[in-house]
């Protein structure tokens, strides 16, 4: 349950309060120069503080954080920097240039240790619009503070914008006590690593011609637990035409043994992935104008030192109108294997196939959508190659309904529910079904909010 209501009347101060099934309760306090967070349950508590200046010092605002905070922004990227490899053939997967960026405990989570954030941003001082972002957060769970800063600054008459970002830290890495003589990876005990991380990008977007071109260049630079530093760089590229775009990345670690900010180990690869998006405007009636998206992206990663590469194709189709949006996507996980390593790959075979259908509704009272999901894990002895059987027995099998409704009222519900089948070589396994709904109520100086959520076998 959330309330929510102005306290001062003169100021625009808010107050909320939480409570849930999960014994969770929590507290909010928002004013233009602070927000105040705590949460906690029977046996575990959350608490967050920040101060800011940015609603009366624009051009120099300053921001403090504490509490149980939680990191992400370009720790991410310095985290995992590999490319994604989803299942949506209308998502290019690329990268913008961020710095690190620290948010305020909810009340889901209560696994981060007490930390401290600030950020100060000079904006228009030197040259307009040019902005300089220097971050700091200090926690036990790394080894040093992590220092990033961001530059960003925009030339013809904002047609082009030009951003850069440097994150550094030395961050905790767990021993390698799985290691044993007749294992690849070598013994390394408990310690610490310094990681850092450079970024830049370039975004050009012509207003005459309704063109652009995006560029972003990434490099990480990780310490090994045996002393030498190793690298890992990544390239992003996006040509925009009218309303076609083009998108290409590309990532590389030549190197063993590296670990990332997270502790997460980098296997030698190289991982390439590119796509295209398109939509085509469509006249269904004199005066009501659809929007047909076709997408396709294909990801591989050519593993350096084994003998299987994966490789993932998604393709889809998307019809918009101001009424209703309905997808169909179909999406295929394929494994080039050779002999050795060494060797070219010579063979391959499916591993995984997934078909998407979507329709949602855009009503004046109520938003309805519907997904029905397919997807077919294929067994490994299964002699596939090339096709695509969703029909065979053999492999495994799971089916998905799910309906979501949302009112759009003042006082609103929400609901969803799902049906999700399992098999594995033609037999049932498990058959489940969930459903959840949440109710808001909207007053002048009062918010209420009420959730229930359910699920069993049958």
């Amino acid at each position: 349950m959330i309330l929510n209501w102005p306290f001062f009347a003169t100021t625009p101060a808010r107050l909320e309060l939480y409570a849930d099934t999960q014994k969770t309760a929590g507290i909010k306090i928002l004013t233009p120069l602070m927000e105040f967070r705590t949460a906690n349950r029977p046996d575990k508590f959350n608490i967050g503080l920040l101060l800011t200046t940015g609603s009366y010092i624009k051009q120099l605002p300053f921001e403090l954080k504490v509490g149980n905070l939680s990191a992400s922004g370009s720790l991410s990227r310095l985290n995992s920097p590999e490319l994604s490899n989803g299942t949506s053939p209308f998502s290019n997967g690329l990268i913008s240039t961020t710095p690190l960026s620290v948010s305020l405990p909810g009340t889901s989570s209560f696994s981060k240790p007490e930390s401290s954030f600030c950020q100060i941003k000079f904006k228009d001082l030197l040259k307009k619009p040019l902005s300089v972002t220097i971050n700091l957060w200090v926690s036990p769970e790394n080894a040093s503070p992590v220092f990033s800063t961001m530059i960003s600054n925009k030339f013809f008459s904002n047609q082009l914008s030009l951003n850069t970002q440097f994150t550094a830290g030395n961050f905790f890495y767990d021993d390698n006590s799985t290691s044993s003589w007749f294992l690849e990876s070598p013994f390394y005990e408990a310690g610490s690593h310094f990681c850092s991380m450079f970024q830049f990008s370039s975004d050009y977007k012509s207003k005459k011609s309704k063109t652009g071109l995006y560029s972003g260049l990434m490099a990480v630079l990780y310490e090994t637990p045996f002393g030498p530093y190793t690298a890992a760089y990544r390239a992003d590229v996006k040509v925009t035409i009218k309303r076609t775009e083009f998108s290409t990345s590309a990532f590389l670690n030549q190197y063993e043994d590296v670990l990332t900010s997270s502790g997460k180990k980098l296997e030698p690869c190289c991982q390439l992935k590119a796509g295209v998006i398109t939509s085509k405007p469509l006249l269904l009636k004199s005066t009501e104008l659809a929007f047909l998206k076709f997408g396709l992206n294909g990801y591989t990663r050519f593993n350096l030192m084994k003998a299987e590469h994966p490789v993932r194709i998604n393709t889809g189709l998307q019809l918009n109108t101001s009424l209703t949006s309905i997808s169909f996507s179909v999406s295929e996980t394929m494994l080039l294997t050779a002999q050795s390593a060494e060797l070219a790959p010579d063979k391959l075979k499916n591993q995984s196939a997934l078909i998407q259908i979507k329709n949602s509704w855009y009503l004046k009272k109520l938003t309805p959508s519907l997904l029905l999901s397919i997807e077919k894990q294929f067994s490994d002895s299964m002699e596939q190659a090339n096709t695509l059987d969703l029909d065979t027995t053999q492999g495994k099998t799971k089916y998905k309904l799910q309906l979501n409704i949302a009112s759009n009222t003042k006082h609103k519900v929400s609901g969803s529910s799902a049906v999700t089948l399992s098999s594995k070589d033609g037999q049932i396994t498990e058959k489940k079904f969930s459903a959840a709904i949440t109710g808001t109520l909207n007053f002048k100086h009062l918010k209420v909010q009420a959730k229930a959520s359910a699920s069993f076998d049958f």
